[in-house]
């Protein structure tokens, strides 16, 4: 177990405890256990990629803030992408599935991770351009985080209110802060306006973040003396009912407005 997941699992010991005397938790597997989803960096099939060291050499470390995991069991979302021995045969064919890219919201996932990775000044990936199988390579070799804000298992939806519940309880708000200041990410996307302003405000408010005239889903924190510059990003959910075409500009539409910008661009 490398540096992020240890600290990682030392952190999702307290949220369990959290949510085991957290009486608005309302779902519980078949013995009656606590519906938990681990999370992280998503691991790589190919063994030989040491996706933590990747992560600490990589220059755009893209993290993707999601609302929670509908399941019936705990579940371990950084496994999404590699077989294991212990392996179900329906997880097996669910994660061949994942790494074809055969599920809307992996794929969706996957073209925007490939949208921003390769994105630079000058040269922006447009939806026409994207070609399944570069896209599939980059998403199965390429570091990147993925985080469930709710860590406990819900249903196919969550409302607003449940969901700000969640980031602001006393409790859980703390320890959703600190795994993403452990996996410091220099792009977060957030999939919902929720956690958009969560995010904002958890990195010093508005003040903080400059802004683009008709762009109002991304902030810019150029980097400043031994502060690390920072983008966060807003679009829909992936599993929302869109395009693959709409998912994609949801975000990149913003991300190109700032690469396009002569005063405020910036090649992470």
């Amino acid at each position: 177990m490398g540096k992020y997941d240890n600290q990682l699992e030392s952190l999702f010991t307290d949220w369990i405890k959290a949510s085991k005397k957290d009486e608005y938790y309302e779902r519980r597997d078949i013995n009656d256990n606590i519906i938990f989803t681990y999370d992280g960096l998503m691991y790589k099939p190919d063994l030989s990629i040491d996706v933590e060291d990747d992560w600490e050499k990589e220059n755009k470390r893209i993290m993707f803030l999601l609302k929670d995991q509908p399941s019936d069991w705990s579940d371990d979302a950084r496994k999404w992408l590699k077989d294991y021995p212990d392996d179900k045969e329906e997880t097996t064919k669910r994660k061949a599935q994942n790494r074809e890219l055969r599920s809307k919201f992996i794929h969706n996932i996957a073209n925007l991770f490939y949208g921003i990775y390769y994105s630079r000044i000058g040269s922006v990936v447009s939806f026409d351009s994207l070609d399944k199988e570069d896209v599939k390579r980059t998403f199965l070799t390429k570091p990147f985080a993925f985080v469930e804000c709710k860590k406990q298992g819900g249903k196919t939806t969550i409302s607003n209110s449940k969901l700000n519940y969640y980031l602001n309880n006393a409790d859980y708000k703390p320890l959703l802060e600190k795994e993403i200041k452990i996996l410091n990410p220099n792009v977060i996307v957030c999939t919902n306006n929720n956690i958009y302003n969560f995010v904002i405000n958890m990195f010093g408010g508005e003040d903080e973040f400059l802004k683009i005239q008709d762009h109002n889903s991304i902030r810019i924190r150029p980097a400043k003396n031994d502060v690390e510059a920072l983008i966060i990003l807003n679009t829909y959910h992936p599993s929302a009912r869109q395009s693959y075409l709409t998912f994609f500009e949801g975000a990149m539409d913003h991300y190109r407005a700032f690469l396009n910008n002569p005063d405020w661009a910036f090649d992470l």
